[in-house]
């Protein structure tokens, strides 16, 4: 067994992994969005995402994309923990995007 896949191939590292790719999806569309609209990074956050309810779940799911590619690379990688891992941070969050759905009106 490769050393890196020793170290990172357990479920815990997927599930941070996951937690930290969310994030990182997040903070690209806060920047991206923010600049192409001529906003600042906070009005995104409490205005865009916070105070409307109709956009939370598109950003939520564009902030977990990363993670289906990142998913993919580690079957290729055949690295199964760290895979089960990222899967059940995406489990989690899929209920969360439809309960944002059902709530916007």
């Amino acid at each position: 067994m490769e050393p890196l896949k020793q170290k990172l191939d357990h479920m815990a590292s997927g599930i941070a992994a996951g937690i930290i790719g969310t994030a990182l999806g997040f903070g690209i569309m806060t920047v991206w969005w923010s600049w192409a609209n001529g906003t600042s990074l906070d009005y995104f956050v409490t205005d865009v995402f916070l105070g409307s309810s109709l956009y939370k779940d598109s950003i939520l799911t564009i902030s977990v994309l990363f993670n289906v590619g990142l998913f993919w690379l580690a079957l290729r990688r055949d690295w199964n923990q760290f895979a089960r891992g990222l899967l059940a941070v995406i489990f989690i969050t899929v209920p969360l995007i439809i309960w944002y759905q059902s709530q916007a009106f």
